[in-house]
């Protein structure tokens, strides 16, 4: 691995408050996880200086949210990773995506998308969910797009939940529209979405099984939802 420009790690330093626990800039070998273990950061790739701020305020954004999903989406019989590495390349094919312990992110999506820091808590709620299979994706993408509107960055310019749902959409179109549709269900239903993420812990999760944990039928849910929040506009 070749090691950072003193440039680039200056500026990545520079734009960490002075009091984050220090991030490792080089490797740092897979620790088994423990609930006592505070969380760290490992950055790697070939970061270039013009994104570095942006790494810095991806690192702030760890250290403020990861404690806070550990505190609601942790399996208490499996504790997750505190170890995490940050890994930076190109031609990535996704926006970011996630490992055990690790989140890769597109630097071509970060220079067009600097803004978009708030991947990071998603693909860090799929680290701490690890849900075993068989369970449905877009449960999956949805709470973790549910996770990140609410544990930040608190302002996420370029991206926002639909604040309208129409009947061309649908429960199991994933990741945002799946995400509205567990606000509204957690405004309803306090606690159902804990429930169902701590059901998808287990694994072999049935759309059947949201009449136990919501209290109705998903697809009478989902009109019940379309009902309050369906306009002529559509959904973003």
């Amino acid at each position: 691995m070749r090691p950072l420009h003193p440039l680039l790690l200056l500026l990545v330093l520079c734009a960490l408050p002075a009091l984050l626990p220090a991030t490792t800039l080089a490797q740092a070998p897979t620790q088994p996880p423990a609930k006592n273990t505070a969380p760290s950061l490992t950055l790697e790739g070939d970061i270039p200086p013009s994104i570095a701020p942006i790494v810095g305020r991806m690192t702030t954004l760890f250290y403020e949210c990861l404690p806070r999903l550990l505190a609601r989406f942790e399996n208490p019989q499996k504790p997750a990773p505190r170890n995490i590495r940050l890994r930076f390349e190109r031609a990535l094919k996704a926006p970011a995506m996630a490992d055990r312990t690790s989140i890769t992110v597109s630097i071509d999506w970060i220079e067009k998308h600097p803004e978009d820091i708030g991947l990071l808590t998603h693909e860090l709620t799929h680290i701490i969910q690890a849900y075993p299979s068989p369970n449905p994706g877009w449960i999956t993408e949805g709470i973790a797009d549910y996770a990140r509107l609410l544990y930040g960055p608190s302002s996420q310019p370029g991206w926002s939940l639909p604040s309208t749902l129409t009947p061309a959409q649908h429960y199991t179109n994933s990741y945002r529209v799946t995400a509205r549709f567990l606000l509204w269900l957690e405004s309803t239903q306090p606690g159902s979405v804990d429930k169902i993420h701590r059901r998808m812990q287990a694994g072999g999760f049935r759309e059947e099984e949201f009449t136990a944990l919501a209290g109705a039928p998903i697809d009478q849910l989902w009109q019940r939802c379309l009902a309050e929040l369906q306009t002529a506009q559509p959904a973003r």
